[in-house]
């Protein structure tokens, strides 16, 4: 079984796998290749549904919190 610790490690590595997939799939249709601040929240939001976590968390894993 997993510990605490493992567990974290895992959600973490999910929403950067996640993360780094959608901004790939999304980079070619946006202004310079470069998510902007109101897209990165959208791209938080639905990474956040998919994998039952806040978006907040999803922000600060990804260091996209500051904006």
């Amino acid at each position: 079984m997993l510990d605490r610790d493992q567990i974290d490690i895992f959600a973490r590595d999910e929403i950067l796998f996640a993360w780094t997939e959608a901004i790939a799939a999304v980079s070619p249709h946006l202004p310079g290749g470069q998510p902007m601040p109101v897209d990165r929240i959208g791209i938080a939001r639905r990474i956040a549904l998919r994998l039952g976590c806040t978006v907040g968390h999803v922000l600060e894993v990804v260091g996209a919190a500051d904006g």
